[in-house]
């Protein structure tokens, strides 16, 4: 069977201010849909973040739509998607039933997500199993309710409620429902352990771990991992994030998007090929001083048409610098002082607030507001109004 892998789209993704669907859509429609016919893909998996936020935006449902029509009704592909941390799980389960009689299958919900989904190619059933992004408590509380719960209620009940313990024993549970020796393939949104994580990435867990094993996913044949933006192996070439659609922040500027095609034989074994994402508009950063970068107009050919971060080496204040960038860079996006920044934390006159007392800190504010210290009346005042405060509190 010829599997792509792809994850991430974050369809209705703002960035800096821009909105991305009609990058999105470009991508879609010139190179992904012409990849499902030129490649001769059997299925289509995309694990997870299909949306960047619960509530998307109309273009981006709109977006989707099209997507799904063209996949059930004019390439007739079985496509499984499972939903992400940034979905809404009800929103995307939307007319699930309905959408599976054409061969697109949602897992938004865990309780929808306890059994497998069987495809078929000229060797046999391969089992699908997904893990669409969810809660620990909530992954506990569904495998508690399954039938199998009363033989395995020791071993579930004193799981602790954390990522890794539910997920491995999720995945466990799915696997135990695959006939022996057929050929399995995981679908999970999830951090995996000693993956390689971006800026555009929201955590999963403020404070604690969010981790899960690789070990976890080992026993399938191939997984399809979600959530992580930088195309990645975990631990080996059948355990992979597809990566985003396309670059979200720009410390995804030097990552290489890509789609993901597995070719997996009749024993379950896989060779991968990543096929490069063409995006509209690239994600570069450009570094250096501002005059040079005005008059460079080689470097403004190259990145007339990229998204552009550019970072200053001037220690000096630049006047109106984005709107004069932007004359040059029309897509110019983010403008940092990096120069400027540097100067002031090596500067030999540095002040270090965490040693000054209250009374030090108010003259020092007092003296970058008005440009001049406090008189020595002014100081009386000041010290006798400490004391009265000190006394009350």
């Amino acid at each position: 069977m010829r599997i792509l892998h792809t994850g991430d789209w974050h369809l209705g993704r703002i960035f800096y201010a821009r909105h991305l669907t009609n990058d999105q859509a470009y991508v879609l429609e010139h190179q992904f849909f012409k990849l499902l016919k030129d490649e001769k893909i059997d299925a289509v998996v995309i694990a997870g973040d299909v949306f960047d936020r619960a509530v998307p935006p109309v273009e981006a449902v709109e977006l989707w739509d099209m997507v799904i029509t063209k996949l059930a009704l004019d390439y007739k592909i079985p496509t499984l998607v499972i939903g992400g941390n940034h979905d809404s799980a009800e929103r995307l389960d939307m007319g699930r039933d309905l959408y599976s009689k054409s061969h697109v299958h949602v897992w938004g919900r865990m309780d929808r997500s306890l059994e497998p989904l069987y495809l078929e190619d000229g060797h046999g059933e391969i089992a699908f199993c997904p893990m669409p992004f969810t809660e620990p408590r909530t992954v506990l509380t569904n495998l508690l309710e399954t039938v199998p719960a009363v033989h395995r209620l020791d071993e579930w009940q004193n799981l602790a409620v954390a990522y890794g313990e539910t997920y491995a024993a999720w995945a466990d549970y799915l696997r135990s429902l695959v006939p022996e020796g057929m050929r399995t393939v995981g679908m999970a949104h999830t951090m995996v352990a000693g993956s390689i994580t971006s800026e555009s990435e929201r955590p999963l867990v403020i404070g604690g771990t969010a981790n899960v094993g690789v070990d976890v996913f080992a026993p399938f044949n191939y997984t399809a991992l979600g959530h992580i933006h930088r195309p990645q192996r975990m631990g080996a070439d059948n355990i992979r994030y597809s990566g985003s659609l396309l670059k979200y922040s720009f410390d995804e500027a030097n990552h290489n998007k890509s789609f993901t095609i597995v070719d997996m034989d009749a024993k379950g074994d896989c060779q991968i090929e990543q096929v490069g994402i063409e995006a509209l508009h690239d994600v570069a950063i450009v570094k250096g001083n501002f005059n040079d970068i005005l008059q460079d107009t080689a470097l403004h050919e190259t990145y007339k048409d990229t998204y552009l971060q550019v970072e200053l080496a001037d220690t000096e204040p630049v006047i109106d610098g984005m709107a004069r960038l932007r004359d040059v860079f029309p897509y110019a996006m983010s403008l940092e002082l990096t120069g400027r920044m540097q100067a002031e934390l090596t500067a030999d006159n540095r002040v270090n607030y965490k040693e000054l007392s209250e009374r030090e800190l108010f003259e020092n504010f007092a003296l970058a507001v008005r440009n001049e210290p406090l008189s020595d009346e002014e100081k009386e005042f000041m010290n006798s109004l400490w004391e009265r405060l000190i006394k009350e509190d």
